[in-house]
């Protein structure tokens, strides 16, 4: 119950064209976000399992993606999902913190399994207190344009291998909300969203699967990073505007067909300013 993890990622990716195969970390009756205490089975041996029985099938897939992981076991084996699939697109949500300060479940342990499993990964989406927290920086407040602009050059120089750093929720000192893209060889660039004054579980987890579809579409990484904070923006305006009980999440389903337009549709160039670091 509620919009959040692969609630929003299968059919989100599944609109713009992706077959999703899903291995669940674990299994809650709904989400940790103001609607009590879940019930809740792990999963890690189903995890185990399906691995074991995708190598005997000879699978080859396009991209692994990983999102919340509840422990040092579940890292290992998505570093085992890396290996099984070594020319797949590699994508890390390293969700562990927010707000100024990590998760209560995430201990010091999960967060350094979770930095190592960054290291492997082509791109990351943190938010930016999970930027500071893989850079080992004691995170901020508020989310800092500026700073989170730092963060993503910082990540790429502390993560060789990693193609791309996103870091989401940025303001700048005009008030402007956006998302931090940094690729290797290129200076950051800023992408502006519309935010609506309202927070709702599970949008960071739609953000993170339409970048990871329309990469996946072929779109550049800013062009990904646009598309996705659209969708999201939208979803979230909408629900805001139907009075719907923010706990649920945001109404995404009625726009899956909008996503999947927009997924057929060429992206436009990327021109918003570069920050000067």
């Amino acid at each position: 119950m509620g919009r959040c993890s692969l609630a929003v990622v299968l059919p989100a990716l599944a609109a713009m064209g992706v077959q999703p195969c899903a291995l669940p970390t674990a299994l809650l009756s709904t989400h940790t976000g103001g609607l009590g205490r879940p019930a809740r089975t792990d999963e890690s041996g189903f995890i185990s399992a399906a691995l074991a029985h995708y190598a005997q099938l000879g699978l080859a897939f396009d991209c692994v993606y990983s999102g919340y992981l509840a422990g040092a076991v579940q890292v290992a084996l998505v570093e085992q999902a890396f290996r099984q699939a070594p020319a797949a697109l590699k994508l890390v949500d390293p969700v562990m913190a927010d707000h100024g300060r990590p998760y209560a479940s995430m201990t010091p342990e999960i967060r350094a399994a979770v930095a190592q499993l960054c290291g492997q990964a082509d791109v990351i989406v943190p938010n930016a207190t999970e930027a500071a927290l893989l850079l080992e920086e004691l995170p901020g407040p508020a989310a800092d344009g500026t700073r989170a602009a730092r963060h993503a050059s910082l990540l790429l120089q502390r993560f060789p291998a990693l193609r791309c750093a996103v870091v989401t929720g940025g303001a700048l000192s005009d008030g402007q909300r956006g998302n931090v893209c940094a690729v290797r060889g290129r200076a950051p660039v800023f992408l502006p969203y519309s935010p609506v004054p309202q927070d709702y579980p599970g949008t960071g987890d739609l953000f993170a699967a339409v970048l990871t579809g329309g990469l996946l579409r072929g779109f550049s990484e800013a062009a990904a990073i646009r598309l996705a904070a659209r969708f999201v923006a939208l979803a979230a305006e909408q629900t805001l505007h139907a009075g719907a009980d923010p706990r649920f999440g945001v109404r995404f389903e009625p726009l899956l067909g909008t996503l999947s337009h927009w997924a057929e549709t060429p992206a436009q160039p990327c021109t918003d300013a570069v920050f000067p670091l």
